[in-house]
């Protein structure tokens, strides 16, 4: 019995250990954030004039004034213990400044690489040999967005909101772990048309299908099946890596919504996906199997930085034998196109334009009822999307290959993915 006393009242005091532990921890932590915050000059301030969220990257504009007594401005994030310098491209016209995080829509503020905590986004400038902090406002009609980060590196949600202090606005950035959401995903896949839209009808030997889009004397290949194919191949060697995937039709005969509630083009954007990859194959329409026209096109959005699109092509060729395009139109880098709409500067295609609200100038809202409305339209909160044009299936030598080596193809494509977000 003395012994079973000892032993409760040993549980008991290392109880109250912890308890005070976590205590005195919270009071240091609350009071610490106080005294931070506190000491921001809220006299000075810039304005946030645009900001999202494409992809695993977080971008801001801005513009502030300066007087001469303060230099060297520096964007960091911070909470008084940890601070990390932000890269921006800045510009001094005489004391007013205008900034940017990144030229390009897929760089910026990496998501991915923020620690548990808050932190606040903040100007410090010198004065006098002291280091000021100063806040940035926010003047567009954006407001708060909230982040998962990818699961196979543990999941962190990241709270981006616009915070008071003392009746001041502030930028808060606030990370912690969680168990992700069974609605939220990393990466979605587009298998591109569905049960009521074939895409492109081939016949294995080339020969040209009757009216109905049957051939006659070999094996009939619907576009949409075979997008289906190497999309589920995609998805199970993404999810062997350790991301989670969703796709926007679960079978070949599955039909879907362009726009509306989880359409080809708002799937990503529903369920918080980082990335969209739209899987299609290519044709000429050239009759009977004959284009000479054959291999891998790879579609981003304008104002990209082309570290995935060049790892696509890297791996796509190499695990799905085969060779770049040889089409130069709208071509930037071999393999690697752009192609926009009539204003040389929106993505003509809806899986890049639509997905990335925008950040690449999405704009079906609605008015036009032959297409419906995008939700995410005017969204600051998007996935980065790629369309990827894996082959010319009317040329018959490329359709053989494409029939015979699906998971090569998915495998080129998975590995470009992990890659590039290790190396981020």
């Amino acid at each position: 019995m003395a012994k079973r006393r000892k032993k409760k009242k040993k549980i008991k005091y290392i109880l109250l250990f912890l308890f005070i532990l976590i205590v005195g921890l919270t009071c240091f932590y609350l009071f610490n954030k106080e005294s931070f915050l506190g000491q921001i000059d809220y006299d000075i301030n810039g304005d946030i004039t645009y900001y999202d969220r494409y992809g695993i990257h977080l971008n801001f504009n801005g513009e502030f004034e300066l007087n001469e007594e303060y230099n060297s401005p520096t964007l960091v994030l911070s909470n008084g213990r940890h601070e990390e310098i932000i890269d921006w491209d800045i510009t001094d016209d005489g004391g007013n400044y205008s900034f940017k995080t990144s030229n390009y829509i897929n760089e910026g503020i990496n998501l991915e690489k923020l620690d548990i905590g808050t932190y606040y986004l903040l100007v410090k400038v010198n004065k006098d040999d002291e280091s000021i902090y100063f806040p940035l406002i926010n003047k567009t009609k954006y407001g708060n967005i909230s982040y998962y980060t990818l699961t196979n590196d543990g999941n962190k949600k990241i709270d981006i909101t616009w915070d008071k202090f003392e009746g001041h606005e502030i930028l808060a950035f606030h990370v912690k772990s969680i168990n992700l959401p069974d609605d939220v995903y990393d990466i979605t896949i587009d298998p591109g048309h569905d049960g009521n839209d074939a895409g492109m009808i081939v016949c294995a030997d080339g020969s040209v299908p009757n009216k109905q889009g049957k051939c006659a004397s070999s094996q009939t290949y619907k576009e949409s099946d075979i997008n289906f194919t190497v999309s589920e191949a995609l998805k199970n060697e993404l999810e062997s890596m350790g991301y989670k995937v969703k796709l926007t039709r679960d079978s070949k005969d599955d039909t879907v919504p362009t726009y509306g509630d989880m359409g080809s083009a708002t799937t990503a954007n529903a369920t918080k996906s980082k990335f969209n990859f739209a899987l299609h194959h290519n044709s000429t329409n050239i009759p009977g199997g004959m284009s000479s026209t054959h291999g891998l096109e790879v579609y981003v959005a304008g104002k990209s930085n082309l570290d995935l699109a060049n790892l696509l092509v890297s791996n796509i060729t190499k695990y799905g034998n085969t060779n770049v395009s040889t089409k130069d139109e709208f071509k930037v880098k071999n393999g690697i196109y752009q192609r926009f709409s009539d204003d040389g500067v929106t993505p003509y295609y809806y899986a890049i334009r639509e997905v990335g609200g925008i950040a690449t100038g999405a704009y079906v809202d609605g008015s036009n009822e032959t297409y419906g409305k995008n939700p995410y339209f005017n969204s600051n909160d998007t996935a980065e999307s790629y369309l990827i044009e894996l082959g010319y299936i009317d040329n018959v030598k490329e359709l053989k290959n494409i029939l015979n080596n699906p998971k090569g193809y998915a495998r080129g494509i998975a590995l470009a993915i992990d890659e590039y977000l290790k190396k981020e």
